[in-house]
């Protein structure tokens, strides 16, 4: 008897933690321990909401429904209980506990598909939203938190803000995130992103100073890029007039720097230069 409360309990957790788009796109974050503990969370509610459901049902049946003048009893759960004890299930005692766990049980895995469907209709509608892509991409940027890097990322795509990062090779990408991808069961968004390009170039082996050579606003329309987040070294906003600012001043300390040759002085003697 305890499996039918046991058995559904784990699998109507279980159950949330796939359907439910909140906690789907959240399930990468729970492993081991922490993710049985997650299933027996998700799962206690469930069994609880199914347990008071069940129970407002079973004293509803008791009463009788009055159609046309007619009485019709609604009592199904004597009847599942007699065919119970018909089948050697349960005796004469434990028959109607049998029919009430039972019902819990049912009720509990219903709850997760209906869970799931009524959070997102109301998601929707409070979002104001028409398609389940636009529903499906917000929840993905409401997983891009509690990093500096996702929230960057979060930025670029919210703001259009443009950012640039430099890679392990030392190559620099200034552009607009644009897609971050969807989690999985078992990987999160911390895998790679595509990026809408600006500005392409280099750091310097030995000094680190960017140098941009390639200026994607040439073309009629530029293909986004794939960056791996594991192999960007650093990540900061780009402002293009703090950089104009930095190069004109970079060219200005190179010009005065810059010494110009000139013909050695003339000689000639002391009494024509004191004359």
């Amino acid at each position: 008897m305890g499996l039918l409360i046991i058995v559904p309990l784990l699998v109507s957790g279980y159950m949330v933690c796939v359907k439910h788009p909140y906690f789907s796109n959240r399930l990468h974050r729970f492993q081991g321990q922490l993710l049985y503990l997650q299933v027996a969370r998700l799962g206690m509610v469930c069994l609880i909401v199914a347990t008071i459901l069940s129970a407002v049902t079973l004293a509803l049946s008791k009463q009788k429904i009055q159609i046309a003048g007619h009485a019709i009893a609604t009592d199904y759960s004597t009847y599942l209980g007699s065919l119970l004890v018909q089948l050697d299930i349960a005796n004469e005692k434990n028959c109607a506990l049998w029919v009430f766990l039972m019902q819990v049980g049912l009720t509990a895995m219903l709850l997760p598909v209906c869970w799931a469907n009524l959070y997102t209709h109301l998601k929707k509608q409070l979002l104001t939203l028409e398609s389940d892509e636009q529903f499906h991409y917000l929840l993905s940027l409401d997983v891009l938190e509690g990093n500096p890097l996702r929230i960057l990322l979060r930025e670029s795509i919210e703001q259009r803000v443009a950012c640039m990062f430099s890679l392990s090779d030392r190559k620099v990408y200034v552009g607009i995130v644009v897609f971050v991808g969807a989690p999985t069961e078992s990987e999160g968004i911390d895998h790679a992103f595509s990026l809408l390009p600006i500005l392409s170039g280099y750091r310097d082996k030995d000094t680190l100073e960017v140098t941009f050579t390639t200026c994607y606003s040439d073309t009629t329309v530029p293909q986004p890029i794939l960056l791996i987040q594991e192999n960007i070294v650093s990540a900061t906003r780009f402002d293009f007039n703090t950089w104009r600012t930095f190069q004109s001043r970079k060219n200005t300390k190179a010009r005065q720097g810059h010494v110009y040759p000139h013909r050695p002085a003339r000689s000639m003697k002391a009494s024509r230069a004191c004359a």
